[in-house]
């Protein structure tokens, strides 16, 4: 070996420094790993979202380390188990599906849905997406606030139409004290079963209050009184008889009258007039009061 080879060989690395090279250069790696690592786990820690990967039997493969308390079940309890091993038989037929529809639509699928967590219902949305043939990631967001506000708001305006309703019902079935022991209720417009039944509970209501003798109900306003409607006027006349009171039936006019007649039932005691002002002039007369 002349001397010119001698040198190449002394400045070649020897094995020691090219073994220490590469520790080096993993430790380095390792570094950044660790940094990056660092800053996944910061940020997972930082996020409220869960996130899950599910195959397509349901089967929980992975739940990432995010939003602990909104867990319907300890990650540790949950990997490895399926949706029909956690959730009712209808709940875990809805989520299988939305998976399995991802996996087919190879889309982004959203889904909704409910659980309870600490005693309180918590509500999600979330986004499924695809990522292999047989898997996919779940990521869903507590919207419980928002969704709280809406279904307040929901029953708000729910209890402003029941008031709303209340008011107009109170209004279509107004109850008129006349005298002391006179009322009357003018009906305007169409007569359903619905309505009668108001019409039956607010005279029942006046009458056993006030201790009335007269319940005039006038139906000059009502376009069309057919044989149910007439039944039902019937009905609430017998009814308000039972509690002493003699029933007035004014506004008859002609149909109302045919109709009348040719039902199969009597009329029991029933006071017909033709206006308003004839069956008040008929409850304020002397024979009627002689009764």
């Amino acid at each position: 070996m002349n001397g010119e080879d001698h040198n190449r060989l002394s400045d070649a690395p020897s094995r020691e420094d090219r073994l220490e090279h590469t520790i080096a250069q993993l430790e380095s790696e390792l570094a950044d790993l660790q940094a990056v690592e660092a800053e996944l786990r910061a940020m997972f820690l930082a996020m409220r979202d869960v996130v899950y990967v599910i195959d397509s039997d349901g089967r929980y493969l992975k739940v990432a380390p995010t939003a602990d308390d909104l867990l319907y079940i300890v990650p540790n309890d949950l990997v490895g188990r399926t949706m029909h091993e956690v959730f009712p038989r209808a709940e875990a037929d809805y989520y299988l599906a939305k998976v399995r529809e991802t996996l087919m639509s190879r889309r982004v699928v959203t889904i909704e849905y409910s659980l309870h967590i600490n005693g309180e219902e918590c509500f999600f949305s979330g986004n499924l997406s695809a990522m292999s043939e047989d898997t996919v990631i779940l990521v869903a967001r507590d919207v419980s606030e928002s969704k709280r506000s809406v279904l307040r708001e929901r029953a708000l305006q729910e209890e402003i139409i029941r008031t709303q309703e209340a008011a107009l019902a109170e209004l279509s079935t107004p109850l008129v004290p006349i005298t002391d022991d006179i009322v009357a209720m003018p009906l305007i417009g169409q007569l359903d079963e619905r309505r009668m039944d108001r019409v039956m509970s607010a005279l029942l209501d006046g009458v056993g209050a006030k201790g009335t003798r007269f319940a005039i109900l006038d139906i000059t306003g009502v376009p069309v009184v057919d044989a149910t409607v007439a039944r039902s006027l019937v009905g609430v006349a017998r009814a308000v008889q039972l509690l002493g009171a003699r029933v007035i039936l004014t506004g008859i006019r002609g149909e109302v009258a045919r109709t009348l007649a040719q039902m199969d039932t009597e009329l029991g005691g029933i006071v017909t007039r033709s206006t308003l002002k004839d069956g008040i002039s008929f409850a304020m007369g002397p024979k009627a009061r002689a009764r």
